[in-house]
């Protein structure tokens, strides 16, 4: 069975893929621009090479021509007649006749050496130069006009030396007839002479020049066709394989297309069942966070109620001990006077007054903020601090706040209050589980940039690595599981970011605290919130 080439090539494109094809039919176009590039470019290198003949061959030589004519007429000529004349003397012509006669020496010798350079044509040349035709022992072409004139132009400069030499000898013997006689009747002449064949080499070159000019004309032309056939077939070679190319991308777009429309299908299908997946998730997940979140302050409301516990029983004892000094007087046989009733009934109002504000601080402190509101940092630390500071006083727990100036942000108080005692809470339970001397918190609040930065830092030994990398995941506790949760740091973390758009990390420090005390390995939990425009109060 015969191989077609063409079916071949058809079958083999028809196997590419589309990036295959179009890479493909990138490298074509290239490939051409390249190749007019590097012929074009050969093409004008070609008719530079023949321009530089042309001028070093023919226009050069003119000229060098050119100036043994005017050392003739000028410098020899014009110094003979004043010479003659008796403008300048003997000796004065003779050193200035030397002079000229080195500029011909040089002059003809630099023509001589311009007949040497080789005509040939480039591409002649680029193929010696790459061993592919043998050089010629003669690398440059000159007629027999050429060496006639040049020959003939050789002796008649001998002649005219030979000529000035004697007449020059005249006049060092004061045979100023005979000189004279010899410049007339010998110089002159041959001075004529040699001008003339001068002019004819000079003609000769200008003949040469011309036929140069028409050789790199025709060059010129031939190249130009050679580009415009050379482009427009490599454009048409171009052209063609693109069609084929391009039915063959049409081809495969279609079948695309068919698998592209049933595979549409399959995942409008996925999707439909997944988005009931996620749908159930979300929902699980929303769960999740709403029983942690209730546990987070079930958690909260117990430690709470132990702060409300601590802060009522003085106020209780001193309203049952004014209670007791009514039965101590009756059993005492003292009246009851109205400024000891009046005296009793009101501390014992303003006790239970100061129990009720109690309850409302620790009520407003669990009303979730519903609306996002400018608040100070300072201020909701402090009220945070007001809250557990006489419990924690009662464990030998010393908080000090580190305020400098306020900062303002936009958030929820309350529940940055909470994620503060939730701070201030694992701070103590670290503190009484490794049993410290001296327990020591320390709120310090500050600006860095664009962020208000609220830090709370403790002196009960640091966080260790296996905790660190973990402490802000659901249900990760280092406490028994009946005292802890595991998701205290978790949820305050949530609404840090959530709500407030911050974040929160964890980490060790030296620090000094406020009593000039220096801890080596100190725990601290730094929150960063962005400012609002009102940045400082």
């Amino acid at each position: 069975m015969n191989n077609n080439p063409l079916n071949d090539f058809m079958g083999s494109i028809d196997e590419m893929t589309i990036a295959k094809k179009t890479t493909l039919l990138f490298l074509i176009m290239v490939v051409g621009m390249l190749f007019i590039g590097s012929f074009a470019h050969m093409s004008i290198n070609r008719i530079k090479d023949n321009f530089d003949i042309l001028y070093t061959k023919r226009m050069l030589p003119t000229i060098r021509l050119e100036n043994l004519k005017d050392i003739y007429t000028v410098n020899i000529l014009d110094t003979i007649r004043d010479i003659e004349k008796g403008s300048i003397s003997a000796h004065e012509g003779q050193v200035v006749i030397a002079l000229a006669q080195e500029l011909i020496k040089i002059e003809l010798q630099e023509y001589k050496n311009s007949l040497g350079i080789d005509e040939s044509d480039w591409l002649i040349k680029l193929a010696r130069s790459w061993g592919l035709m043998n050089a010629t022992s003669k690398s440059f072409f000159k007629t027999n006009e050429d060496d006639i004139l040049t020959s003939k132009i050789e002796q008649k400069i001998h002649t005219i030396d030979g000529i000035l030499l004697k007449m020059f000898s005249y006049f060092e013997t004061k045979q100023a007839l005979k000189a004279i006689d010899t410049l007339q009747n010998e110089l002159y002449p041959s001075v004529y002479a040699i001008n003339i064949d001068l002019t004819g080499l000079i003609n000769l070159n200008l003949d040469g020049a011309k036929e140069g000019y028409a050789r790199t004309t025709k060059v010129y032309d031939n190249t130009f066709e050679w580009i415009v056939v050379a482009t427009l077939g490599t454009i048409a070679f171009a052209a063609l394989l693109a069609i084929v190319l391009l039915q063959n991308i049409r081809l495969l777009h279609a079948r695309l297309a068919k698998m592209v429309d049933a595979k549409t299908q399959e995942l409008q299908q996925l999707n439909r069942n997944l988005e009931l997946k996620v749908q159930y998730e979300v929902e699980q997940s929303r769960q999740k966070d709403q029983i942690m979140f209730r546990q987070s302050r079930l958690a909260s409301m117990g430690e709470m109620i132990g702060n409300i516990a601590h802060q009522w029983r003085q106020p209780l004892n001193a309203i049952v001990l004014i209670i007791q000094s009514f039965q101590m007087k009756r059993m005492a046989g003292l009246a009851l006077s109205d400024e000891f009733i009046d005296k009793q009934v009101n501390e014992g109002i303003q006790l239970a007054s100061l129990m009720s504000h109690t309850i409302d601080d620790f009520r407003n402190f669990f009303k979730p903020n519903h609306s996002e509101e400018e608040f100070s940092v300072k201020e909701t630390v402090l009220y945070s601090l007001k809250l557990v500071q006489e419990y924690y006083a009662k464990s030998g727990i010393k908080i000090f706040l580190n305020c400098n100036h306020d900062v303002q942000i936009c958030g929820y108080p309350n529940e940055f209050s909470q994620v503060v005692m939730n701070l201030f809470s694992n701070a103590k339970d670290a503190l009484e589980e490794r049993a410290v001397e001296e327990k020591l918190i320390e709120v310090v609040v500050t600006k860095e940039a664009s962020n208000a930065v609220v830090s709370v830092i403790d002196n009960g030994g640091g966080i260790s690595d296996e905790v660190q990398d973990r402490m802000f995941e659901p249900y990760f506790t280092t406490k028994h599981k009946s005292s802890g949760t595991g998701i205290g740091l978790y949820m305050s973390k949530q609404i840090i970011e959530k709500q407030m758009q911050g974040s929160m990390s964890g980490t060790n420090i030296t620090y000094i605290f406020q009593n000039g005390k220096r801890y080596e390995k100190c725990a601290i939990i730094t929150i960063l919130v962005p400012l609002e425009k009102k940045e400082e109060k």
